[in-house]
């Protein structure tokens, strides 16, 4: 494995602020690892020959297989399941309480490849059999057209349903040879896009939950503070932030911290 110089790591940590909002600092040997293959197979004799390209444009998919390269997709389901228990045994019969007969929306921002939200919707299918709820939406968005594209297809080898419940695994899956698809009524209820979260226009309805983990530990604080004040906007009052456990909100005007790092919105905020 080839090693990035200091004005090529500096250039792409450069590149990678500017466009997504990523600190990539503390990055440099997962950047070198991931990054090195990618120049070999487009056989450029160094990182700034393949970055130029990248930096040009001329090619989306160079461009997308970059981004892809760069940010994190490990997920399987049921990841922090405390988290899931807490959807399941408070959120829900919140929202069953307080909002029996509209649409509840879910927003999964940083989606990776689906497993996440398709870990909500068999929550809402266990949930939806004891209960009359109505209509659930659940909407993925991530930056990587890659990961969405995997997450569409629903399809995963057995590594990522290790922690699936045996009943799950009979109910909510098919599984052919090496792997297991989510069944269609687990699927009906989910959405995807590519949408980046610096984006102010990237997030389009009001959401009753935002999960968002381990996402924003990747953004400068610049970054981080708008794409919090994006979730924030799109939150209904009284909807919850899930986060990650590595990542903390201190604003105490605007949430509180119910446990296992969530997050609710104070039913005295207005939107903004």
């Amino acid at each position: 494995m080839d090693h990035l110089t200091d004005r090529e790591f500096d250039r792409i940590c450069t590149y990678l602020s500017r466009t997504l909002g990523l600190n990539m600092q503390s990055k440099r040997v997962l950047l070198e690892c991931r990054l090195s293959h990618e120049r070999e197979r487009l056989g450029c004799v160094s990182f700034s020959s393949y970055f130029d390209m990248v930096e040009r444009g001329a090619d989306p998919e160079i461009t997308n297989r970059f981004i892809d390269l760069a940010t994190t997709h490990y997920t399987y389901f049921l990841r922090g399941r405390e988290q899931f228990d807490f959807l399941r045994t408070v959120a829900l019969p919140e929202l069953e309480r307080s909002r029996p007969r509209r649409t509840w929306n879910i927003l999964c921002a940083g989606c990776s490849t689906g497993e996440e939200c398709y870990t909500a919707s068999m929550i809402v299918e266990d949930y939806s059999r004891d209960h009359a709820i109505p209509p659930v939406r659940i909407t993925g968005v991530d930056v990587s057209s890659a990961a969405i594209a995997k997450a569409r297809q629903a399809v995963y080898h057995p590594m990522h349903v290790e922690k699936v419940p045996s009943h799950w695994l009979s109910d909510y899956f098919t599984h052919t040879g090496e792997t297991y698809a989510a069944t269609a009524p687990i699927r009906r209820r989910v959405a995807f896009a590519q949408a980046n979260l610096c984006d102010p226009g990237a997030l389009r309805r009001r959401y009753d939950l935002i999960i968002c983990r381990n996402v924003i530990i990747y953004f400068d604080e610049r970054t981080r503070e708008q794409v919090l004040d994006n979730l924030y906007r799109h939150l209904a009052v009284s909807g919850y932030l899930i986060l990650g456990h590595a990542e903390i909100l201190r604003d105490r005007a605007r949430f509180d911290y119910r446990k296992d790092s969530v997050y609710q919105k104070r039913p005295e905020a207005t939107t903004l």
